[in-house]
Order: structure tokens, then C-alpha cells, then sequence
């Protein structure tokens, strides 16, 4: 089995950087649908610390915050806000992208940006799995 471990997780990061491609240009793609920009308001923030599996790393305190929006008399949520940060609290507020057709699909102001990191990720990890398999194929030759 160890033998065929290296060529199994090259070819596992082929196929990851492959789907990250195909999800960050279905993400640019759907950007569109994004019309509509919303207010929401923050009305929960879950904290967890988070101790870490490397010891080189820190514990950590990790806040998730929730929000509530409303479209044309609709309310939303709570829902898992689409930007997080650090210092954000309940009763802030923050403008999202709704979908007009499908206003439970949000987003973040800038949802091309994920889009493009995931394409960038995903051809990074494709290549590499792509270079990985052939050296594997060249060595036992």
C-alpha cells in the first residue's frame, strides 16, 4: 500500500484542483445573479475556541456571526454571514447580495474575488498533482 500512496494523493490533488476550478468559475459565472444589495443585521456571534492540531500554531478564539435580512417584506435568516470579522458584534450591519429570483442565496459584495481564488488554488493544486504523477510514472520507468 505505501507504494501507492504517493500516486493516489497525486492524483487526489489533480481531481481537488479540478473541482476548485470548476466551483471559482461556476462562482464567476453566477455572479449575475447576484442583482440586489441588502442591509443585514447581525444578531448572533457564536464563539468556539479552536485548539489546534499543530504545535506550531496557536489556540484560538473563532467568532461566527449570524444575520437576519429582509427583501420585499420577507424576512431572512438567521443565517451564516457572508464576511466574518473579528471585531464584528451583535446589532452591526453589513450590505450582502441576494439573489432577486431566490433571495435566500447571499453572497458577499465582491463574490467574483472567491471566484478567482478558488480558480487560482485549484489550477495550483492541479499542476502540482499533474507534476507529482509524472515524476512518480518517469522514476519507474
Amino acid at each position: 500500500m505505501k507504494k501507492f500512496t504517493p500516486i493516489i494523493l497525486s492524483i487526489a490533488a489533480v481531481v481537488l484542483g479540478i473541482v476548485f476550478v470548476i466551483s471559482g468559475i461556476k462562482t464567476i459565472a453566477d455572479r449575475d445573479l447576484y442583482d440586489t444589495t441588502v442591509t443585514a443585521t447581525v444578531v448572533d456571534v457564536q464563539e468556539e475556541w479552536v485548539q489546534s492540531a499543530d504545535s506550531e500554531e496557536a489556540d484560538h478564539l473563532e467568532k461566527t456571526a449570524y444575520i437576519e435580512y429582509e427583501v420585499n417584506g420577507e424576512k431572512f435568516g438567521p443565517v451564516i454571514a457572508p464576511t466574518q470579522d473579528e471585531n464584528i458584534k451583535v446589532g452591526d450591519t453589513q450590505d450582502i447580495l441576494c439573489q432577486s429570483k431566490n433571495p435566500s442565496k447571499i453572497s458577499s459584495l465582491n463574490p467574483t474575488k472567491g471566484g478567482v481564488i478558488f480558480i487560482v488554488l485549484g489550477a495550483l493544486a492541479a499542476v502540482a498533482g499533474c507534476v507529482s504523477t509524472i515524476r512518480i510514472f518517469i522514476k519507474k520507468r
